[in-house]
């Protein structure tokens, strides 16, 4: 039996002609038509879907691998503390099981990725580059999933490269594409196995469920549960859009039930081997991964961050969303996979990046409707945001000397020129992603966030460094290709150590009262023996100021066009006994 998820070629936009319809209604539905026939037309939909998707995968590591290897790229805590740390250290303590991170085991999250990231590091050596040039291949991955679902729902080569296109021009994919981090990786995983088992859908061959099988415990053993939420959606648009029914799956139950326990094989053992080897510790991480989440806590601050990372194509899809609900069944099916993948983070505590699995129907419904949307609108407003996040960044560059603004003029003219007036398609897709690179590798970097100087690498690659609190220097354990301990508070035993090791320790100056105070409880003193001043990450990537920093800080910066009021200052000490 074959399921298809398309109407045939040819098939009318709507159900009325042209004709018998109002004038206007009639226009409107003769430019749509011709539209998508020119859309249709281009070149890229005369592409084989194979040759499609190679083609998207390489412009997907053209667009996103630039940068990469920039330290003072956009980073935040949980790349620079917890991603990039962690295969160092399974390296330095021949890990490989269960994870360790500062002489604990790690087992927070799923060991997946910190896997791939020691074999990586074992074979390339350990780099910035070669950490994150893992999150751009399933970056990569996750454009052509997204690419091949559209084209299979939608039957047309031309929905699959605009899915794809718009996929890379969101500024979501942008930042979170280019970061070794766990939810661009989950995300990939969970939409190529919708795409497999769209594949298996239609073919019924065991091969595609197979595959299916093991991209979703692929995902389980990278970030958990979680790696059901662009998978389940899918599955239950399907049944949404009564193109899947219950009653076909069951004719297939045998196959369906091997591949649950296939699954079960791969994906559950290293879960039971952490609850043996560390029943506590797995206990607490579980009470403590439920609090923190704060389940059925309204979160209307997640619609900002759908801002975020679908700028600048977030008002094009509001509009249309609005304008298809009671459109075609194909873009309601697209439409109700969105609001599956997006609705459940209102409901819990969530970051801006927990959205990024929600941008593959996102873009497929963009796809599906992008014909239809006649008005400029929604483009220009689009635009104007994000001409206003890259050129405040620019700014900011230029009032302070630190050069790399230049590198905007010409992509933000690109942008400005290709949405503010309908110059073609091609120059729609490909404007936001070339502005994004021009933001994320030329302007950004410049800034110099989490700069570390060459001699505080050379200490970390000489002496054994612990960082205090903070953590900071961020990004020196990368840098330094050395795991560098982190402790957020020292006992008379730690210091003991330190001291007797000779680690010199690092730390904010906000955190001085407390080491003081852990020095002085300890029986300890401590020598300083140099500082620098830096902007430094806390928390996201943008909040680079000095902890503590208000409106009179920013003032005075802004006047005296010095950074030194928003910088923040790392010292670092040598522990001595009284």
């Amino acid at each position: 039996m074959r399921i298809y998820f398309y109407p045939p070629d040819g098939a009318p936009l709507s159900p009325k002609s042209p004709a018998r319809c109002p004038s206007n209604e009639a226009r409107r539905i003769l430019q749509s038509t011709a539209r998508a026939s020119r859309l249709k037309s281009r070149p890229m939909s005369a592409l084989t879907p194979a040759r499609q998707t190679l083609l998207l995968f390489l412009l997907a590591l053209a667009v996103l691998a630039p940068g990469i290897w920039e330290a003072t790229g956009l980073t935040g805590k949980d790349e620079f503390f917890l991603g990039l740390r962690t295969p160092m250290e399974m390296i330095e303590g021949n890990h490989w099981l269960v994870p360790f991170l500062d002489g604990a085991p790690r087992i927070r999250k799923p060991p997946l990725l910190y896997w791939i990231g020691r074999a990586q590091f074992e074979l390339f050596g350990i780099s910035l580059t070669a950490a994150r040039l893992i999150g751009v291949l399933f970056a990569a991955l996750f454009v052509v999933s997204t690419a091949g679902i559209a084209r299979r729902l939608s039957g047309r080569n031309d929905s699959g490269w605009l899915a794809g296109c718009i996929l890379l021009g969101c500024l979501g994919m942008a930042s979170e594409g280019r970061r070794f981090m766990l939810d661009v990786p989950v995300a990939a995983l969970s939409t190529a196995a919708f795409w497999s088992f769209l594949v298996w859908l239609e073919e019924r061959r065991n091969k595609w469920l197979t595959l299916t099988c093991v991209l979703l415990a692929a995902g389980f053993l990278v970030k958990g549960p979680i790696v059901g939420l662009v998978f389940g959606g899918g599955f239950l648009a399907l049944l949404f859009g009564r193109r899947l029914r219950l009653a076909d799956l069951r004719q297939s139950w045998p196959a369906l039930l091997g591949h649950a326990l296939l699954w079960a094989a791969i994906a559950l053992p290293w879960f039971f081997v952490v609850r043996l080897l560390y029943p506590e510790a797995a206990n607490l991480v579980l009470a403590d991964e439920l609090e923190s989440r704060h389940f059925l806590s309204l979160s209307p601050g997640i619609l900002l961050g759908l801002l975020n990372i679908g700028l600048p194509w977030v008002f094009v899809f509001a509009l249309a969303a609005w304008q298809q609900r009671r459109a075609s069944a194909l873009t309601r099916l697209a439409l109700a996979w969105f609001l599956v993948t997006f609705l459940p983070f209102l409901l819990i505590k969530s970051f801006d990046r927990y959205l990024i699995g929600s941008l593959a129907p996102f873009a497929v419904f963009l796809a599906l409707a992008l014909p239809q949307i006649q008005v400029r609108w929604p483009y220009r407003l689009g635009a104007l945001l994000a001409l206003l996040l890259g050129g405040g960044l620019a700014a900011f560059a230029f009032w302070f000397g630190l050069g790399g603004w230049y590198w905007l003029l010409l992509p933000a003219g690109y942008l400005g020129w290709a949405w503010w007036q309908e110059h073609g398609t091609g120059h729609t897709l490909a404007a936001p992603a070339v502005f994004w690179i021009a933001v994320l590798w030329g302007v950004f970097p410049a800034l110099g966030v989490n700069a570390v100087p060459p001699e505080v690498v050379e200490l970390g690659r000489q002496r054994s460094i612990a960082m205090f609190d903070g953590p900071q220097p961020a990004m020196l354990p990368i840098l330094s290709a050395h795991t560098q301990r982190q402790y957020s508070r020292l006992d008379k035993f730690d210091l003991a150590e330190l001291a007797a090791s000779k680690t010199l320790v690092f730390l904010e100056s906000k955190d001085l009262p407390r080491f003081a105070e852990s020095l002085k409880t300890a029986g300890y003193s401590a020598r300083q023996l140099g500082s620098y001043a830096t902007l430094a990450s806390h928390g996201s990537g943008l909040r680079f100021a000095r902890v503590g920093a208000g409106k009179a800080d920013w003032l005075a910066a802004l006047n005296s066009r010095s950074l030194a009021p928003l910088q923040t200052t790392v010292l670092w000490f040598e522990i001595q006994p009284e």
